[in-house]
């Protein structure tokens, strides 16, 4: 499946905000592990009930998944045949696992985390009901150099931290949870920029203009960071796309070019609307009655974005006692 939205944060703003988080791996001991064949150096254990898991460790160093138990030949190496509950493992040496070493299931503690950052990023961007745009582009990006607004950054790593210790301490994951929002008191992060009290850069009820990557150049340091307008049509995804290469800069004549792409009765992105438009850094047309800015920076021929446009109304979920007001 493929899918345009980022995420807010990164692990080390995790450590940042909640270090001892780290200590929440989700891993779980595997005991009474009987012989399955061989012997001396070449034992293989087995232990069953061990439940789902998609990392084995010993002694906290990951250890080598194979495919059967043929595929077990060397120390290390370990064959888990999940329909039957099974896991087979070689243990180094001469070692049982039952005494020797601490052998344990679990997830790889990287990818684990980035699920917390991706599902944390999906709520932010459910509950504030607001565009958040990228601080990208020469002279548009906060202190750190941040894609984001620091005060999604930060709210985002809270999220992810209460996700990762939230099975074990619940009550300090609700304390983890309640600085990002807090729907009964509305004094969380998220809540304050739901009802305008902290301001976005790009502050708007965004439920109609949604700006996505699709293909950036990893050499690419522009984007588009706002929009303009409301759409006169129900719904379609714009095309923005790169046609000339080149640097945009203040101050000088800008070489880059972009042209743009509407729904037409044969599909979305099929009509070409603006061509070969020369990026000026002020709001440009795209279609359907938006505009785009782009941020200074450098620009890659075929740089791709999609804005997901919808004109009916939508509820702005500002809660009570706020009122959403939208820029055309």
């Amino acid at each position: 499946m493929t899918t345009y939205l980022e995420t807010y944060c990164t692990i080390d703003d995790i450590q940042l905000v909640a270090p001892f988080v780290f200590d929440y791996d989700r891993k779980r001991t595997i005991s009474n592990w009987i012989s399955f064949s061989g012997n001396g150096n070449s034992t293989i254990y087995q232990a069953g009930s061990v439940g789902k898991f998609t990392q084995l460790f010993a002694n906290d160093i990951e250890l080598t998944s194979v495919g059967s138990t043929g595929a077990i030949d060397a120390d290390g190496k370990y064959f888990f045949d999940e329909d039957a509950d099974v896991v087979y493992y070689r243990p180094t040496s001469t070692n049982n696992p039952n005494f020797d070493e601490a052998v344990m299931a679990g997830r790889d503690n990287k990818t684990l985390f980035n699920e917390f950052i991706s599902r944390s990023s999906d709520f932010v961007r459910s509950y504030i009901n607001k565009p958040i745009y990228k601080n990208k582009g020469v002279g548009t990006s906060d202190s750190l150099g941040r894609d984001y607004p620091e005060i999604i950054v930060r709210s985002t790593a809270f999220l992810a931290a209460a996700m990762a210790i939230s099975p074990y301490d619940n009550q300090r994951a609700t304390q983890l949870q309640d600085v990002a929002y807090n729907p009964i008191d509305r004094t969380g992060l998220l809540d304050m920029i739901r009802e305008g009290k902290i301001s976005l850069d790009q502050d708007e009820d965004g439920r109609d203009k949604i700006v996505k990557d699709v293909s950036i150049n990893g050499l690419t340091t522009g984007s588009i960071v706002d929009t303009l307008g409301h759409p006169n049509v129900s719904y379609d995804r714009i095309k923005v796309i790169i046609t000339t290469a080149g640097t945009f800069a203040e101050g000088s004549t800008s070489t880059v070019k972009y042209s743009t792409y509407a729904g037409s009765d044969v599909g979305l992105k099929t009509n070409i609307v603006e061509n070969g438009k020369i990026i000026d850094g002020g709001f440009q047309g795209a279609a359907h009655g938006v505009y785009i800015r782009f941020s200074p920076g450098v620009y890659t021929i075929d740089d791709e974005w999609e804005i997901e446009v919808s004109g009916l109304e939508h509820t702005s979920g500002g809660g009570i006692e706020s009122v959403q007001m939208r820029r055309r």
